[in-house]
């Protein structure tokens, strides 16, 4: 094991004859609390040991996922394990992570529904800007007549004839084309043609290298209406996502004193019980807590490993 990223807690627990020298190797690299205890696991057998280790390291691992997708700061603190009934509190811990990931993707997914909208908004008024360099006024593109559709883009100026001739062969009186503005070797043009007939109309254009301009689906009486109601729009969007993210800000703040004492439970639970395995159940020992400021090296590390058993935060 590497030495520890500052800054980190460190917990371990060791003979309690080693207490003192382990303290002050940790001294000098931050705050150290120390306690003794004896080990007690309630007379489990080590086959139960060994299941509730895997259990509880898996809970563990858990337990920092949700921290860290709640955006919830880990900060570690002292606590005293209960192991009367390791099940049940597995089991509470476990119902508690899921129910705050649950509440934390409600919140989430509607700031994510209101951000969808938002660039839906932002997509309209792209193509309304484009629509007004085409040449076109708002009323030709957006006509409504009944039984016809406009197809709006650009075609390369010198094929500009080619592609009109090869309309008129195919559509005959069917099809109107109008031009609009020019840009660099490119013009605009506006097609009118039976909605039954718009398919293949669109076709013999593109094979003279058309490049549709999308039409939007616009409620509105111009551009300049469309335009005030989509930023009304997006104002209401920009507020709820407002709310929704001081939503979740609060959640974090309730949540985070639950969790983060679940998270210290879980790592003492997990280090009784390996501490039992590797010292035995019911040795006297001393429980260290070191808030650590500077990194072990790994010297310092290697010599706790080798007296003990211990958790990095």
């Amino acid at each position: 094991m590497s030495s520890v990223a500052k800054p980190s807690t460190l917990r371990i627990i060791l003979p309690k004859a080693l207490a003192q020298r382990a303290m002050a190797s940790l001294g000098p690299l931050g705050k150290v609390d120390a306690q003794e205890l004896v080990l007690d696991t309630g007379r489990m057998t080590t086959e139960d040991v060994v299941r509730y280790i895997k259990e509880y390291a898996k809970l563990r691992d858990g337990m920092s996922q949700t921290l860290r997708q709640l955006g919830i700061e880990r900060k570690p603190e002292s606590a005293i394990p209960e192991t009367s009934d390791l099940k049940t509190t597995s089991s509470e811990a476990e119902t508690q992570a899921a129910e705050a990931r649950r509440e934390y993707q409600k919140i989430l997914s509607s700031v994510e529904a209101a951000e969808r909208q938002f660039q839906e908004i932002e997509k309209q008024v792209s193509t309304v800007e484009q629509l007004k360099g085409t040449g076109f006024s708002f009323d030709e593109i957006m006509s409504g007549a009944t039984g016809f559709r406009r197809i709006l883009g650009r075609l390369p100026s010198k094929k500009l004839d080619a592609a009109q001739k090869a309309l008129r062969a195919l559509l005959k009186e069917r099809a109107v084309m109008t031009t609009g503005a020019k840009r660099n070797d490119s013009v605009h043009i506006l097609v009118a043609t039976s909605t039954e007939d718009a398919s293949q109309a669109l076709q013999t254009l593109l094979l003279y290298e058309f490049v549709p301009t999308e039409i939007p689906s616009i409620v509105a009486a111009d551009a300049t209406a469309a335009l005030i109601s989509w930023q009304t729009e997006k104002e209401r969007i920009i507020r709820e996502k407002q709310s929704r993210n001081g939503e979740l800000e609060v959640l974090r703040e309730n949540l985070a004193g639950p969790l983060n004492r679940s998270a210290d439970n879980i790592e003492e639970t997990l280090l009784l019980l390996r501490s039992s395995l590797r010292l035995g159940d019911g040795s006297k020992a001393a429980h260290i807590l070191a808030r650590l400021d500077k990194p072990l090296t790994p010297i310092i590390l290697n010599s706790l490993q080798k007296d003990g058993v211990l958790e990095l935060d």
